[in-house]
C-alpha cells in the first residue's frame, strides 16, 4: 500500500513538474481577469476584429465612388498622310494647310459620376450594413469564445472541488487505516476490516488520479485558447450562489443585444441595398468630363486645349446580365431574410433552455445542499458510535464515503449552477457577470 501511495504522489509531482515547465505560464486572477485576458490573446478574436477592419475599409472604397476619378495621360498618333485643314468660305477656298501626320501629347482629365439614379448610395449603404455584420459577427466570436472560457473555467472549480471532497476522504481513511492495523495486531478485529479499508484508499487514489487528469486536460485546453502555452492559476473553491435572473425580461426584448442576430440583421439590410442597386442598372448613366490637352506635332507649333462634356448613356443590351443581377439579389434577400428568421429561432431557443437550466441548476443545488446536511448529520451520528465503540472502522468509512460524495455532489452543483447563470448571461448576448465585476476593465 505505501509503494502504491508513492507511486501515486510521484505522479502528482510529475503532472506538476510538466506544467509549470512548460513555456508561456499564465496567469489570472479569478474568471473575470480570464475572461479579459480572453478577450486581449484570442488569435479567432483577432482574426474577427481584422475582417471587421477590412470590411469598414470597404465603406471608404464605395463612398470614394462618388468623387470619380481623375487622371493624367500622354498620347502619340500617328496618321497615314500630313492632314487638310479645309476652311469653309464663299467662295471656296481650299488651302493645303500642312499638319503633322505624327503628333504626341500630354494633358489631364477628369470624370465625374452623377449619382442621380442612387446606384452609388446603395453600395455604400449595403457596405455599411455589412462592415456592420462583420463587427457584430466579431462580437459574437468573444462571446462564444466566452462561452468556452467559463465551460472550463467552471469544470476546474468542479474538479477542484471534487478533488477536495475525495482528500478528506482519503486523509480520514489513511486515520482509520492505522488505528485498524493496530487494532488486527492486538487481535480486537478481523484482518478482513482492513483488507476493506485498503481497497477503499485504492479507489479513492484511483479516482483522484483521474480527476488530476482531467484537471491538466481542462488547463492545457484553456491555454491554448488564450494562445500562451499552459493555465497555472490556483482555482477557487466556490462558496457562494448566483443572483436570480429570472425576473428579468425573458421575452424577445432580452435577445435585442445578442450579436449574432444583429449581424444577422445587418446582412439582411445589406441584401435589401444590393437589389436596389440591382435594379437602378437599369437607369441610365450620367456623368461629367473634363480635359486639359497640350498637343504638339514633331515639325508644327503645339496648342493647349480644354474641353468640358456631360455624357448620358444607357446600356440596351448585355447578354441579360441586369436579368441575372436582379434575379441573385432578389434570392439572397430572400435568403438572408430566411436566416435572420433561423437565427431568431435559435436565439429564441437557447435562452429557453438557459433559463430552464438555471431553473434546474438552482433545484439541483437545493437538492445537494440537503443531501450534504443529511450525509453531515449521519457522519457525525456514526462518529459518535465510533467513539463509543457501537461500530467498527468499516461501519463509519461508509459514512464517510457518503459524505465525500455528497460534498462532491454539492460543489458538482454550484460550478454547474455558476456555469448555468454563465450561460444565461451568453444567451442574452452580454458578457457574464464575472467580467463585469472583474478590475481589469
Amino acid at each position: 500500500m505505501k509503494l502504491t501511495r508513492k507511486i501515486y504522489f510521484q505522479r502528482c509531482y510529475l503532472i506538476i513538474v510538466a506544467v509549470m515547465s512548460s513555456p508561456g505560464i499564465i496567469l489570472a486572477s479569478g474568471l473575470g481577469s480570464l475572461l479579459h485576458q480572453v478577450e486581449q490573446k484570442a488569435p479567432q478574436l483577432h482574426a474577427a476584429n481584422a475582417r471587421a477592419d477590412a470590411s469598414s475599409a470597404g465603406i471608404r472604397i464605395a463612398k470614394s465612388q462618388y468623387w470619380g476619378h481623375g487622371e493624367v495621360f500622354g498620347q502619340t498618333t500617328h496618321y497615314n498622310n500630313d492632314r487638310l485643314v479645309n476652311p469653309i468660305a464663299f467662295p471656296p477656298v481650299l488651302t493645303r494647310s500642312l499638319f503633322d501626320q505624327n503628333t504626341y501629347g500630354i494633358g489631364a482629365a477628369y470624370t465625374l459620376p452623377l449619382d442621380v439614379d442612387g446606384r452609388i448610395a446603395a453600395k455604400v449603404h449595403a457596405q455599411e450594413h455589412l462592415s456592420q455584420a462583420a463587427h457584430q459577427s466579431a462580437a459574437q466570436t468573444r462571446l462564444a469564445l466566452f462561452a468556452q472560457t467559463v465551460s472550463l473555467y467552471r469544470g476546474l472549480q468542479r474538479l477542484e472541488g471534487v478533488k477536495q471532497a475525495h482528500l478528506a476522504h482519503l486523509k480520514a481513511l489513511q486515520g482509520h487505516r492505522k488505528v485498524t492495523e493496530i487494532s488486527v495486531e492486538v487481535g480486537r478485529i478481523a484482518a478482513v476490516e482492513l483488507l476493506r479499508i485498503e481497497a477503499e484508499i485504492k479507489s479513492v487514489e484511483g479516482l483522484l488520479a483521474g480527476l488530476n487528469g482531467d484537471e491538466v486536460r481542462l488547463r492545457a485546453t484553456l491555454g491554448a485558447l488564450l494562445n500562451q502555452g499552459v493555465f497555472t492559476d490556483k482555482i477557487e473553491i466556490l462558496s457562494v450562489a448566483p443572483v436570480d435572473q429570472l425576473s428579468s425580461e425573458n421575452g424577445d426584448e432580452s435577445l435585442k443585444n445578442r450579436p449574432d442576430l444583429m449581424a444577422a440583421n445587418s446582412i439582411t439590410r445589406a441584401e435589401n441595398e444590393n437589389l436596389k442597386g440591382a435594379k437602378r442598372e437599369w437607369l441610365p448613366n450620367v456623368s461629367l468630363r473634363a480635359e486639359t490637352l497640350r498637343n504638339q506635332g514633331y515639325t508644327a507649333i503645339g496648342a493647349n486645349t480644354w474641353s468640358v462634356g456631360a455624357q448620358v448613356s444607357w446600356q440596351f443590351w448585355d447578354g441579360g446580365r441586369r436579368f441575372a443581377n436582379s434575379d441573385r439579389a432578389l434570392a439572397n434577400k430572400e435568403a438572408a431574410r430566411q436566416q435572420y428568421q433561423s437565427t431568431l429561432n435559435q436565439a429564441r431557443a437557447e435562452l429557453q433552455s438557459a433559463m430552464a437550466g438555471w431553473q434546474a441548476a438552482s433545484l439541483q443545488y437545493q437538492a445537494a445542499t440537503s443531501g450534504l446536511k443529511s450525509a453531515t448529520e449521519t457522519e457525525r451520528i456514526q462518529s459518535d458510535r465510533f467513539s463509543s465503540g457501537r461500530i467498527s472502522a468499516v461501519d463509519l468509512i461508509d459514512a464517510e464515503a457518503a459524505l465525500a460524495r455528497a460534498r462532491a455532489d454539492h460543489t458538482t452543483a454550484l460550478a454547474n449552477w455558476w456555469l448555468a447563470d454563465d450561460q444565461l448571461y451568453l444567451a442574452r448576448g452580454h458578457a457574464p457577470s464575472a467580467y463585469a465585476q472583474s478590475g481589469d476593465q
